[in-house]
């Protein structure tokens, strides 16, 4: 054999050595490519042929360095912590609101009911149009029946001191409107006034198993 043929065989045998140690780290595989090429510097073609048939199959030497390599460490991301939800939705919050919007009125009169009707607005576990009818129609309809009363107050008292020169009748006494007396407009008060701890409660009834989304 010539050179040339020991040139063939190395060349072919470090080209078989490379492939099979295609996976391996780069350092790894850079230095058992290095010690073979070594080995194998400078040998005749017969002599080449002698030390590859001891050095073995290229995959066998690839499988034995990969054996050799440590794992390398697991790197383990822990999950990042779910985001905690508003205070606003929770079902505390929502009955804490309902509860300030039906008695908050009572305990501080005004001030207590417009506490209430803020938390219930910031609350996430009720819809748009039930808290606006929680809040506006008991509102609206005390307001308009404490107008009614007055306007029908001053009615009856300009009725009254419309008419001279009679004594006041049993009638006329009981309707005078210095003295109040339970009229229709008295309980349409009363129930406006009523309608306000309804509201509350109300809407801790459409509270039923909701959650927020």
């Amino acid at each position: 054999m010539t050179q040339t043929d020991a040139h063939a065989l190395r060349d072919d045998y470090l080209a078989r050595l490379d492939e099979a140690m295609r996976d391996l780290p780069h350092g790894v595989a850079s230095d058992i490519r290095g010690g073979i090429v070594e080995e194998l510097e400078g040998l005749d073609a017969e002599a080449m042929a002698a030390r590859i048939a001891r050095l073995g199959d290229p995959a066998a030497i690839a499988r034995e360095a990969q054996d050799e390599v440590p794992d390398s460490p697991r790197i383990v991301v822990a999950a990042p912590p779910a985001p905690r939800r508003p205070s606003t939705s929770t079902r505390g919050f929502a009955i804490t609101a309902a509860l300030t919007l039906s008695f908050g009125g009572f305990i501080v009169p005004v001030l207590g009911w417009f506490v209430g009707a803020v938390l219930v607005s910031l609350s996430a576990l009720w819809k748009t149009w039930e808290k606006v009818v929680s809040i506006v129609v008991p509102f609206v309809f005390g307001a308009l029946s404490l107008l009614l009363l007055q306007f029908m107050s001053f009615v009856e008292f300009a009725s009254s001191g419309s008419s001279s020169g009679s004594s006041p009748g049993p009638d006329d006494v009981t309707n005078n409107p210095l003295v109040p007396s339970l009229s229709i407009w008295h309980l349409l008060l009363l129930f406006g006034f009523l309608l306000i701890p309804a509201s509350g409660l109300w809407l801790l009834w459409r509270l039923r198993g909701r959650t927020a989304a």
